[in-house]
């Protein structure tokens, strides 16, 4: 996001504030210590106290370090002090403070048409005059000026990006990059964190923190990609790929099917992460506590991945301790109801999220309802669209970030997910249902359709949760009755080995398509594991279900066309930082499962699937009825609390604010092993629960319940307790 756009900002925790604190000597003061739960999570934009009151906020914006190239030294100082006061008066009072810091290099042109030059940029005046006054922090000047820090391509020219607020021109400011690689901007880097840290706040949301497209190839880069294939590209792999074993000398890949481009790519995602972690390290040296998250999840072009943007989700949900993702694209992503029917949702990015960042705090950014991009918008359009925004988020493990003054219906909302926070924190999303994602398939230029699968399913009222790869291998594979893998050609055999275990200790799998034919490498497999659970060791040509131990393993063919289920959409104006649309290249973007266009021919197979999926379940899942078709329903597991939480959302709401409440949905509800419903409670109107009437019925050795909703505005909550 442009540094103009941004407001300083803070996270803030109003209640339960004996939480925050931890053990402390006797006689001192409690020591501080945030609470990163999603669950007590709110984003307010503002740190009025008022209105965060108002709004039972848990996140809003404030205050923190000054940049060192805008400061005297002396005017550093006093703001720090500042910082430290401000910071220290929210702790008092309960609050998590956290701070926007940006990695871009800033600068102004002759013009804001002339080309920028690279002796623009702000930081260059710094670092020639005023290195001097903050070597404390940044350690002795650098031989090499900022000029030789930024991301470049190949000709040694630098992106850049220029901010106008929505409807103006821009003016003659610009955004560059340094690149994670150079050990000077790393240095300078830590030091912006440092100085973070030392204000006391609990973290920061790190912008700009990608590569930008077509970069960088700046001789560290080249060094470090080079390192990076010999520690994770066995000789032996890169010759029967590439023809090459020995990696120095090598061209660096510039564009799709030149050698090394998937590498290239995952090398990014990597590189982004680790200058992640490594700022993260540094700040806890001041603050053990601090928490970091960046902000390369957009949902403009690809969506799930920014692909040479080194948007990795999977790599950033190792390290960051939060997520900050600016998926939604103004309105035109924004859940709802269209004109014509069609129903906007982007439940799959919202549960991939979710998995990627194993359940950590989501922050959502933003869906821009304001003019001129939406016209006067009335109140109630504003009441309604906020609420949608911030239902389909906390269904699905995350935060909606109000863009401008949260109108009434986001406070009735706030006041009501705070009034349940007690059950809420310690949640995490729940099914016996999981979707395979992998973003490993989209780096090596195949096709998947985890998100266009999940959408699928969601259309069916069919509770599920994503798990990623790295899932595969953590050993809990049990807690689900069901993994579908909708077509993911590249998996190891370790991983499938995993797969195979899995049901052979009584799980069930659907597999679609011609899952695994490759290793990890995009090479084909001499063997395919999961194929070696039917006769003769390969893939059948017909639908098969076939037991294999104590669990089942169903394959259902899938014929890719030549035209790979490819979505056609025009670009909306120029391809921005997050990445192109990708439509012409994947099938899976948001243009096909949020706003429902999958390709025909796709969606018969993912239909067709969802069918074979209830079958093999028998009934045994969680779901809201067919009759229900703008709702949508997850389900969350409090183990410490010892409840289920049901969420239901009806996207019933159209742009003029028009809400028509769900009547009478069906709900079912399978509860975990061992558990029985011992009693519940709903409201779907945003007020007190009411105790909730249910039938129970023994499935196995799984309890199983139903119930009737009552109306469902725009966000339905059930608690069932479990003993």
């Amino acid at each position: 996001m442009p540094i103009k756009q941004k407001i300083l900002f803070t996270l803030t925790l109003g209640a339960a504030v004996s939480l925050l604190w931890a053990c402390s000597k006797p006689g001192e003061a409690p020591a501080w210590k945030p609470l990163a739960d999603w669950g007590h999570w709110i984003l307010g934009h503002r740190s009025n106290p008022e209105f965060l009151e108002k709004n039972h906020m848990t996140v809003t914006f404030g205050s923190g370090a000054p940049n060192f190239e805008t400061v005297t030294r002396a005017q550093f100082d006093s703001l720090m002090n500042a910082a430290k006061v401000f910071n220290q008066r929210y702790h008092e009072q309960g609050y998590i403070v956290l701070r926007y810091l940006s990695t871009s290099l800033n600068g102004d042109s002759e013009t804001r048409t002339s080309e920028p030059q690279k002796n623009q940029i702000h930081l260059l005046k710094f670092y020639n005059e005023h290195w001097q006054n903050f070597e404390d922090y940044l350690g002795p000047k650098p031989a090499a000026d900022p000029t030789f820090w930024m991301m470049v391509h190949p000709d040694g020219s630098f992106p850049y990006y220029r901010y106008a607020p929505y409807g103006q021109e821009t003016d003659e400011g610009f955004e560059a990059w340094g690149c994670p690689d150079n050990p000077d901007y790393l240095r300078y880097m830590e030091g912006k964190v440092r100085a973070q840290a030392e204000t006391g706040i609990d973290g920061s949301y790190v912008d700009w923190t990608h590569v930008a497209g077509g970069t960088c190839y700046c001789d560290y880069t080249r060094q470090n990609f080079i390192q990076y294939l010999k520690k994770y590209l066995p000789p032996e792999v890169g010759q029967a790929k590439y023809g090459r074993s020995d990696y120095e000398g090598i061209e660096l890949p510039q564009k799709r099917g030149d050698k090394f481009w998937m590498e290239w790519i995952t090398y990014r995602g990597q590189a982004v992460a680790e200058f992640h972690q490594r700022l993260r390290t540094v700040a806890r040296k001041y603050n053990p506590d601090f928490m970091i998250s960046g902000n390369v999840f957009g949902g403009f072009g690809y969506g799930p991945i920014a692909y040479d943007a080194a948007g990795n989700m999977e790599m950033l949900g190792k390290v960051d301790d939060f997520i900050y993702s600016e998926m939604q694209e103004y309105l035109d992503s924004a859940p709802r109801k269209r004109e014509d029917g069609v129903k906007v949702t982007n439940s799959p990015a919202l549960k991939f999220l979710a998995s990627a960042s194993h359940g950590k705090p989501t922050i959502i950014y933003a869906t821009e309802i304001t003019p001129p991009i939406f016209p006067d918008p009335t109140e109630k359009c504003l009441s309604a669209m906020a609420q949608i925004n911030i239902a389909e988020a906390a269904a699905n493990h995350a935060i909606f970030r109000e863009k401008r003054e949260t109108p009434p219906g986001a406070t009735e909302i706030y006041a009501f997910l705070a009034q349940n926070r007690e059950n809420m924190v310690g949640a995490q999303l729940y099914s016996n249902v999981a979707v395979l994602a992998s973003l490993n398939q989209y780096l090596a230029d195949e096709i998947s359709f985890a998100f266009s699968a999940s959408r699928v399913l969601a259309d069916r009222g069919v509770s599920h949760v994503m798990i990623v790869e790295d899932d595969l291998l953590s050993g809990d594979l049990n807690r689900f009755d069901l993994i579908y893998l909708p077509y993911l050609p590249l998996l190891s055999r370790e991983k499938q080995q995993a797969l195979v275990k899995y049901a052979q200790n009584g799980g069930k799998l659907l597999i679609l398509g011609e899952s695994g034919f490759k290793s990890e490498f995009n090479l084909p497999h001499s063997e395919i594991v999961l194929a070696a659970m039917f006769d003769g060791g390969v893939y059948p040509a017909q639908v098969t279900e076939k037991a294999t131990g104590n669990g089942v393993v169903t394959f259902m063919p899938l014929a890719i066309p030549p035209a790979k289920f490819l979505v056609p959409v025009e670009s909306k104006g120029d391809v921005t930082t997050f990445g192109p649309a990708m439509a012409e290249v994947f099938p899976d973007i948001p243009e096909g499962y949020t706003r429902n266009r999958i390709d025909p021919h796709l969606r018969g197979y993912l239909e067709q699937a969802a069918d074979k999926l209830t079958e093999m379940l028998s009934g045994n899942m969680t779901r809201v009825n067919a009759n229900s078709p703008y709702v949508e329903m997850t389900a969350m597991w409090n183990k410490e609390k010892n409840v289920l939480l049901v969420h239901l959302v009806n996207y019933d709401v159209t742009v003029a604010g028009d809400v028509a409440p769900a009547q009478n949905a069906a709900v079912e509800v399978l509860l975990p092993q061992g558990k029985r419903a011992k009693s519940a409670a709903y409201s779907g109107v945003l007020s007190e629960m009411k105790p909730l009437e249910f039938t129970s019925e023994k499935r196995g050795s799984r309890e199983k319940i139903a119930f009737t909703a009552g109306a469902v505005n725009v966000y339905g909550l059930a608690v069932v307790e479990l003993e």
